[in-house]
Formats: structure tokens, C-alpha cells, sequence
């Protein structure tokens, strides 16, 4: 669409193809958003007239709910899936303007398939829950999905004869219940290829090892490489979590509290908040030291970070697609918010000549946690 990225559409019934020329033609404007802890989802707006080969592709049900869509970009030659998933909607904007009646076509990412046939009662005996999701995903594989899923932080050992686990619900559903419960994070990125996807369960170990991105670098006049950058710090979001066990023996409450295990959860600043609010945890007072140690672990990932930066910027001026689940630097932005954050959620807006995306970071606290970044 433009010197310097290329767009690549690819729409199918179950194998998504290459779209044709006129699909290509009559696209506007392509959305991708996607966004840590929810589904990934995209929109493609088209312009249609009355007796266009859109409108005839239309009317054949090319762009039907449940076809397949892959959105991939290239830019300065290196290949990036940002979408392969499922439309879900579509709308129509008539117009009495020859070539201003608009098409808008809404999805969202492969998990939705996981989302629309209840499996309960499905039995599932003497698997860990870890293998129960490998045994869900795995139906999967005929749409590239490849499933890894690892065990939960603090493993969590049951008898089956004395818990028989059965599904509830969709698989999407039964998957994000359980990820909830063993504080792990379950998430479906596409790629590396249009057509493949990965399909991780566990440990929420991004923060740990996810590559840094280029830096974004604010008042650095020439070295600039982005629109607009602000930040924002909520002292509410420091909470200290406490769960409840009851002793064995005694039948005496203990309540223990829950510590910020920056070894699993790294805050990426010099300087952590102080805890403004305590919340009980509950229902634990009946759970296994090591079943209230996995409710504890569970509050603190979904716990929120006090610290959150929002901006937008240029791809060409960037020289790469920015990516949600990795490590990205700002510098510019002073001592108090300069540092390495944690991209939390990536909005690319493709539109013929342009490439911008929006984008929110997060971290656990102020300062920075490194003296120098990549830039």
C-alpha cells in the first residue's frame, strides 16, 4: 500500500487464500488490536457499489461470519502475522453516493472457534491441568494452531480418584477458568508464518524473557520516533493480597500474606509503590497450602501495574511493527517514568499511505531498573 510495508489479506473458508485484486482495490482502512488478557480482534472497512465485483463477492458469501482471515504486513522486508482469525460480523453503510457505500467486516482471532460449542461434562481423568489443555487445543491442529502449554508456577498435586475433572463450558472458556485459577495466561499468537499460530498456557513468563524492542524516544529532536507519549501512575492499583488457610490440627485461621515475587512478575522499575489497600482473598479458607499459594499467585498477575503510558507512533518513522507481550525503553520522558516497560496492548491503523499504531505500557513502579537501553 505504500513504499516501505506491504499489506498481505488472505480470506478463506478454512484455508485462508491470497484475496483478489478487486478486495484489495476496494480496502480502506484494516485494524488489529490486540490487547494482554482478552482475544485479539481486527476490522476491515471496504468501499462497495451497487454492481461491484464486492458487491457480487458479497452476495456469494465471501464475507460471511466463521471465514477465515489472515492479516500480515511486511516492512522494510521483514514479515509480520498480525491477525489469523475468524470473521464474526459484518456491516453495511448504504449510500446514495456512487462509491460511498461502505462494507465493514469485524472479527476476532482463531480463539473464537474455541468459544462456540459448550463441551461440558467432557471427562478428563488423571491428567494435571496442564495436559488437559494440551488434550483441548490439540483438535486444533488442522488450522495451525500449535499448542504448548506448560505447568502452573507452584505445581498443585491431586488424587484423582478424589477429584474426577470434567470440562465446563467451551473450550475457550474452560481454558481462561482454569489459567485464572493457577494464575498462568493462556493467549494465541499468530505466526511466524501466515496459516500457523501459537497457542500458550502457563506461566506468564513474557516479562521474563520476552525480547526488548527498539527504544521510544521522545524530545530527542532528529532521534525521535514517535507521535505522542504520556504516563500516568494510580497508587489505588499497589494492593497487599492475604490468603486465608485453616491449620489441620488446630482448625485455626492463618492468614498469609501474599508477597510481590518480582522473580515471576519483574517490575521493571528502581522504585516499587507502596501498597495503599489490603484485599482478603476468598473463598481459600478450605484449600491446600499449595492451592491458597496458587489464589495468591493468581491475584498478583491479575493485579494491575501502578504505572501505565499510552502514546502512538509511526512505523516507517519506528522502522518495525511494535508488538504487544515484549519489553519496550522509553528515554526522553525524564528519570521518574525513563525505563523499560512491559507492552500491554498494540492497536495497528493501516490506511492507504499510512501505518500508525497506538499502543499502552505498563510497569510496577517509578524510576528506571537499567542505566542504558537499546535504541
Amino acid at each position: 500500500m505504500n513504499r516501505g510495508f506491504y499489506l498481505t489479506l488472505m480470506v478463506g473458508s478454512f484455508n485462508a487464500d491470497p484475496a483478489p485484486q478487486p478486495v484489495i482495490d476496494a480496502l480502506t482502512e484494516v485494524q488489529v488490536s490486540s490487547t494482554v488478557g482478552s482475544q485479539a480482534g481486527f476490522q476491515l472497512k471496504f468501499t462497495i457499489g451497487k454492481n461491484s465485483p464486492v458487491q457480487q463477492m458479497h452476495n456469494t458469501g465471501y464475507f460471511d461470519p466463521r471465514r477465515r482471515v489472515i492479516i500480515a504486513v511486511t516492512v522494510n522486508g521483514s514479515v509480520e502475522v498480525l491477525m489469523d482469525g475468524i470473521i464474526t460480523k459484518q456491516d453495511l453503510t448504504p449510500s446514495s453516493s456512487p462509491g460511498k457505500s461502505t462494507l465493514t467486516i469485524t472479527g476476532l482471532d482463531l480463539t473464537a472457534l474455541m468459544d462456540f460449542i459448550d463441551l461440558t461434562g467432557i471427562p478428563y481423568p488423571a491428567l494435571p491441568k496442564f495436559l488437559i489443555v494440551e488434550a483441548i487445543l490439540a483438535k486444533y491442529l488442522v488450522l495451525g494452531v500449535v499448542p504448548v502449554a506448560l505447568p502452573a508456577s507452584i505445581p498443585n498435586f491431586e488424587n484423582p480418584l478424589d477429584h474426577f475433572i470434567k470440562q465446563q463450558g467451551t473450550d475457550y472458556s474452560y481454558v481462561t477458568s482454569m489459567a485464572r485459577e493457577e494464575g498462568a495466561v493462556f493467549y494465541l499468537d499468530p505466526g511466524p508464518q501466515p496459516g500457523q499460530s501459537l497457542a500458550y498456557y502457563g506461566p506468564d513468563i513474557s516479562k521474563l524473557f520476552a525480547g526488548v524492542q527498539p527504544a521510544l524516544s521522545i524530545n530527542f529532536d532528529s532521534t525521535t520516533n514517535i507521535d505522542s507519549l504520556s504516563f500516568s501512575y494510580d497508587g489505588t492499583l499497589a494492593t497487599q493480597y492475604f490468603v486465608t488457610i485453616i491449620e489441620p490440627n488446630t482448625k485455626i485461621p492463618i492468614p498469609i500474606p501474599v508477597p510481590n515475587i518480582d522473580i515471576l512478575k519483574a517490575s521493571n522499575a528502581a522504585h516499587a509503590p507502596t501498597p495503599l489497600k489490603s484485599q482478603q482473598l476468598t473463598p481459600t479458607a478450605n484449600e491446600s497450602p499449595m492451592g491458597a499459594a496458587l489464589a495468591g499467585l493468581a491475584a498478583l498477575f491479575k493485579s494491575f501495574d501502578v504505572v501505565s503510558g499510552s502514546g502512538q507512533l509511526d512505523v516507517l518513522r519506528y522502522g518495525r511493527v511494535f508488538k504487544a507481550r515484549q519489553l519496550a525503553a522509553v528515554r526522553g520522558a525524564g528519570d521518574y517514568y525513563d525505563g523499560k516497560y512491559y507492552v500491554k496492548s498494540v492497536t495497528h491503523n493501516i490506511k492507504r499511505g499510512e501505518y500508525k499504531q497506538s499502543f499502552t505500557l505498563s510497569r510496577g513502579g517509578t524510576g528506571s531498573s537499567v542505566s542504558t537501553v537499546d535504541v
